[in-house]
């Protein structure tokens, strides 16, 4: 029993609160690859605690993904999703708890939850991810779960609104050697260390 609470005082000191906005200086990446005007290379936030890690080894990068909109939107309740392929379900933050999201989206056949606050949108300097983490109930769903910026998710359901596809690949390397493989920011994004994403 005192080991438990030990475990369960380490883990409750090291969760940030639920919904708390950071800046995180090393967030992982993915790649749009089409359409064309989407065509960049952008910052996510794993929420490792909520779902299960990438893949490891030289097939870590998970190719040609198809994005759909979660339907309903945010994610609450059983989706109308029917997924068959590999697939990226893009949610809006709010309304239930993140946990709750991954399980639903793992549920209707994504391999991949990510949640945006678009919704919200700041068009400003400022741009903030969220530290996503489980509810009380410690669920947790068997696919990766990620937070991107919510002017990068405006974009991106913007375009799916209106009837677009969207393909991309990740998680992604940083690439330091911009004369060897030039990935290009997103101009809306805001990094840290960007000499060689611009």
């Amino acid at each position: 029993m005192f080991v438990l609470l030990i475990f369960i005082g380490f883990i409750d000191a090291k969760i940030p609160k639920e919904y708390e906005e950071v800046e995180d200086h090393n967030n992982i990446l993915f790649t749009v690859t089409e359409p064309y005007m989407l065509a960049y290379t952008y910052q996510m936030k794993h929420a490792f605690m909520l779902g299960t890690h990438f893949p490891d080894g030289i097939n870590k990068t998970m190719k040609h993904m198809d994005m759909v909109l979660a339907d309903p939107i945010n994610g609450c309740e059983t989706l109308r999703n029917i997924i068959f392929v590999p697939t990226v379900i893009l949610m809006e933050r709010g309304g239930c708890s993140f946990t709750e999201k991954a399980i639903h989206g793992q549920k209707a056949g994504a391999s991949v939850v990510m949640v945006t606050d678009s919704e919200n949108i700041e068009y400003g300097p400022q741009q903030y991810y969220v530290n996503m983490i489980p509810d009380e109930s410690l669920d947790r769903a068997d696919i990766p779960c990620v937070f991107v910026a919510s002017i990068t998710g405006r974009y991106f359901r913007d375009h799916l609104e209106e009837g677009g596809s969207i393909t991309l690949d990740l998680p992604v390397e940083k690439n330091h050697a911009p004369w060897v493989h030039h990935q290009k920011r997103a101009p809306w994004e805001n990094w840290t260390e960007d000499r060689h994403f611009i």
